[in-house]
């Protein structure tokens, strides 16, 4: 065999070699990909949950402050009703205050046992 024999079966057979590692190359490029697409949907997805978690959070932090704030703003109206309607009682029948305390306790007490049945 001669020199450039050898040197043409050497580059044939590293070419052979170099086509193998290529496309080996390719697949090991295709399937990390594959896996980098599959990790990112996964962050995706787990963001997406963090944020739509951060916005219920964020929601209620608004939210339940307002409510408790409209509850104590009906109540206290509430109250003011009811005060000016006992003042009202109180002239009409011209009651002491202890016995106008007392009514307005008794009134409430009934109030509750309608609300929440009668305690025993």
């Amino acid at each position: 065999m001669s020199i450039q024999e050898i040197e043409k079966r050497i580059i044939a057979e590293a070419e052979v070699e170099a086509a193998k590692i290529k496309k080996e190359t390719g697949a090991s490029i295709h399937q990390l990909e594959k896996a980098q697409a599959a990790r990112n949907k996964d962050i995706e997805a787990e963001m997406n949950k963090t944020t739509q978690l951060k916005a219920e959070e964020i929601k209620r932090s608004i939210l339940v402050p307002a409510r408790l704030k409209a509850k104590r703003v009906m109540l206290k109206a509430k109250q003011d009703v009811l005060s000016e309607i006992y003042k009202d009682i109180q002239k009409a029948k011209k009651l002491s205050a202890a016995e106008l305390n007392k009514l307005r306790e008794d009134s409430e007490v009934r109030a509750a046992e309608i609300l929440f049945g009668a305690q025993k």
